[in-house]
Protein backbone atom coordinates (compact mmCIF):
# COMPACT_ATOMS: atom_id res chain seq x y z
CA UNK A 1 0.00 0.00 0.00
CA UNK A 2 1.36 3.47 -1.17
CA UNK A 3 1.39 5.89 1.69
CA UNK A 4 0.69 9.49 1.46
CA UNK A 5 2.04 12.81 1.18
CA UNK A 6 1.75 13.23 4.78
CA UNK A 7 2.84 10.39 6.15
CA UNK A 8 5.74 10.23 4.44
CA UNK A 9 6.83 13.94 5.50
CA UNK A 10 5.63 13.13 9.18
CA UNK A 11 8.14 9.97 8.59
CA UNK A 12 10.77 11.99 7.16
CA UNK A 13 10.66 14.83 9.78
CA UNK A 14 10.93 12.08 12.53
CA UNK A 15 13.90 10.26 11.29
CA UNK A 16 16.28 13.92 10.48
CA UNK A 17 15.65 15.02 13.85
CA UNK A 18 15.91 11.24 15.43
CA UNK A 19 20.14 11.30 13.15
CA UNK A 20 20.91 14.85 14.19
CA UNK A 21 19.90 14.29 18.03
CA UNK A 22 22.14 10.75 18.04
CA UNK A 23 24.90 12.59 16.10
CA UNK A 24 24.52 15.06 18.99
CA UNK A 25 24.01 18.23 17.03
CA UNK A 26 21.69 21.25 17.46
CA UNK A 27 19.65 22.86 14.55
CA UNK A 28 22.29 24.95 14.50
CA UNK A 29 25.23 22.47 13.36
CA UNK A 30 23.05 21.58 10.91
CA UNK A 31 22.08 24.90 9.80
CA UNK A 32 25.87 25.74 9.59
CA UNK A 33 26.87 22.96 7.78
CA UNK A 34 23.94 23.19 5.20
CA UNK A 35 24.74 26.94 4.73
CA UNK A 36 21.48 28.29 6.43
CA UNK A 37 19.96 29.64 8.48
CA UNK A 38 18.99 27.94 11.99
CA UNK A 39 15.41 28.82 11.72
CA UNK A 40 14.65 27.91 8.04
CA UNK A 41 16.36 24.43 9.12
CA UNK A 42 14.20 24.34 11.91
CA UNK A 43 11.18 24.96 9.78
CA UNK A 44 12.21 22.72 7.47
CA UNK A 45 12.64 19.57 10.32
CA UNK A 46 9.42 20.62 11.52
CA UNK A 47 7.64 20.35 8.62
CA UNK A 48 6.66 24.34 8.04
CA UNK A 49 8.27 24.34 4.80
CA UNK A 50 8.76 21.71 2.20
CA UNK A 51 12.32 21.02 2.24
CA UNK A 52 13.89 21.13 -1.25
CA UNK A 53 15.08 17.94 -3.05
CA UNK A 54 18.86 19.42 -3.01
CA UNK A 55 18.63 20.39 1.06
CA UNK A 56 17.11 16.53 1.78
CA UNK A 57 19.92 15.16 -0.28
CA UNK A 58 22.68 16.68 1.48
CA UNK A 59 21.30 15.95 5.25
CA UNK A 60 21.04 12.44 3.90
CA UNK A 61 24.78 12.62 2.77
CA UNK A 62 25.40 14.13 5.89
CA UNK A 63 24.23 11.40 8.08
CA UNK A 64 25.78 8.68 6.45
CA UNK A 65 21.78 7.35 5.14
CA UNK A 66 19.81 7.63 2.02
CA UNK A 67 16.58 9.32 0.89
CA UNK A 68 14.93 6.07 0.63
CA UNK A 69 15.93 5.76 4.16
CA UNK A 70 14.96 9.07 5.17
CA UNK A 71 11.24 9.41 3.35
CA UNK A 72 10.37 6.56 5.18
CA UNK A 73 10.48 4.12 1.32
CA UNK A 74 13.04 1.23 3.34
CA UNK A 75 13.68 0.81 7.01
Amino acid sequence: MEKDYESIRAIMHQRIRSHRKMNHMTQSDIAQRLGISRRTYANYERGVHAMPAEVLARIADLFGTSLDYLTGRID
